[in-house]
């Protein structure tokens, strides 16, 4: 799989790079009786007199010498060993579609977040970070093993597991085996529509008529939304591409996922594409199904929400929801700081009274009450929602007594967000701190819906030190 020079926001030339997921069976029939209890049938599995063929994904190496029972010795490593149907046909087959509103009930779901820090040194560590990671530093990451991988922010991807083929005799036992590690690393952008994945293999261990000798296939999978046409893979030679077991040693490959303008939908020409890898082996007279390995996706956006400091093309890792950070030792913004705060944690104690008031804006221990930014221009009922929250913050201001002509009414939630004090549903607050201080904290806002990307309707949660 070749991979062409690029910019470098793009992908690297192809070359030889030397060089944590729960077990995952990605099953046979009789390996998700075993595990699971049921009768699921992989369609188009080995006959018994033949053996069958099985993949597992796995955090650590599976030791499965020659000869031995697999039932056995699966057994004894299986600390957490769930089944899969595995898909059997020689043709790969691409995952599904996602919608935009299923990316982020994914990213609900998962729990995922990452805290970014304000201030233009934070937003280019984050995006600098994306563009260094090694794949030494994703395997070192303890959360990166599972089948969500770890999404660091919203441009850096990394994911690792070992993928093991075993072919079976007809009487369980291992008559061949090929296993190795992945590692992806994925990064996002900021100035167009193109996120570039790479792949690393490496501890390749092949027996009995996995040898080798033996041919091993890589397919990169993709679906894009609103069409199949919003997501295609680019930078490539070959797909699949198909080389021999040996040759997987040490490999690194580079590709894109892109997507056109226009292409989208919405005032944003919002896209999203789901990628996947798969992998099926071919040797000593027998062939794998093609594995089915987990899922990732990514949102692609033209949009003209950032303002003109941001370039209107992108894309991001959406399968998390962000978290905005201020800290109330910091100077210049910590009287907005301890607003949010007291807002958050002591909504008793803040202004306009109410009771039982619960003040949005937290996602963090278990709770789900996150912000949504609303874009004044994206239609009429955004502006509505942007005019209803002014209303309501300089009535409620109005009945608060001003310390002097440098301080400035600050609200919270944010006017920039759907849960403004226009929501009319009391559960705000406004508060006079300074004025620099305000400004710094606005700015602050809006630059960091810039750089990360953060559109209307978007979900995010807020962090205060």
């Amino acid at each position: 799989m070749g991979c062409s020079s690029r910019s470098p926001k793009g992908r690297m030339p192809a070359l030889r790079a030397k060089g944590r997921l729960t077990v995952i069976a990605l099953g046979i029939a009789s390996l998700t009786t075993m595990l699971t209890g049921t009768n699921a049938q992989a369609a188009g599995s080995a006959d018994s007199g033949e053996g069958q063929i099985v993949w597992l994904r796995s955090s650590k190496p599976i030791d499965l010498p020659l000869g031995t029972d697999y039932q056995q010795a699966l057994s004894r490593q299986r600390s957490a060993v769930s089944a899969e149907r595995l898909q059997t046909s020689e043709t790969p087959t691409p995952p599904q579609p996602s919608s935009e509103a299923n990316e982020q009930r994914i990213a609900r779901e998962s729990g995922e977040t990452y805290v970014a820090e304000p201030g233009e040194a934070a937003a280019e560590q984050r995006i600098g970070v994306a563009a260094a990671l090694t794949k030494e530093q994703c395997r070192a990451m303890s959360d990166a093993h599972d089948d969500a991988g770890k999404i660091i922010n919203h441009f850096s991807f990394c994911r690792w597991g070992y993928n093991t083929a075993v072919k079976l005799n007809g009487q369980g036992g291992v008559e061949g085996m090929v296993r190795f590690r992945e590692t992806e690393i994925g990064t996002g952008s900021g100035e167009m529509r193109d996120a570039t994945i790479e792949v690393h293999t490496d501890q390749v261990t092949a027996s009995g008529k996995f040898n080798d000798a033996a041919m091993m296939s890589f397919y990169i999978g993709q679906a894009g939304w609103p069409s199949s046409s919003s997501c295609k893979v680019a930078d490539v030679s070959s797909n699949p591409f198909t080389t021999n077991v040996g040759d997987w040693r040490d490999e690194y490959i580079a590709y894109g996922l892109v997507s056109d303008r226009g292409s989208g939908t919405g005032p944003d020409d919002i896209a999203t594409c789901v990628y996947q890898h798969q992998w099926k082996v071919t040797g000593g007279g027998a062939t794998t199904p093609w594995s089915n390995g987990p899922t990732n996706g990514v949102r692609f956006d033209s949009t003209k929400s950032l303002g003109s400091k941001y370039y209107d093309a992108g894309v991001i890792f959406d399968r998390v929801t962000p978290s905005f950070s201020y800290d109330r030792a910091q100077n210049d913004t910590k009287g907005v700081a301890n607003h949010i705060y007291d807002a958050l944690y002591k909504p008793q104690t803040t202004y306009p009274p109410k009771d039982g008031k619960v003040i949005p804006g937290d996602i963090w221990n278990g709770n789900w009450r996150p912000l949504h930014r609303n874009w004044t221009n994206y239609d009429a009922a955004a502006a509505e929602v942007t005019q209803k929250n002014r209303s309501a913050k300089d009535a409620a201001c109005r009945r608060l007594s001003r310390p002097d002509d440098t301080y400035q009414c600050d609200e919270f939630p944010f006017a920039s967000t759907k849960e403004g004090a226009g929501l009319g549903d009391g559960n705000f607050s406004v508060r006079y701190v300074p004025g620099t201080e305000n400004s710094r904290a606005g700015t602050e806002l809006a630059d960091w819906y810039g750089t990360d990307r953060i559109l209307h309707g978007n979900a995010y949660g807020m962090y205060v030190k």
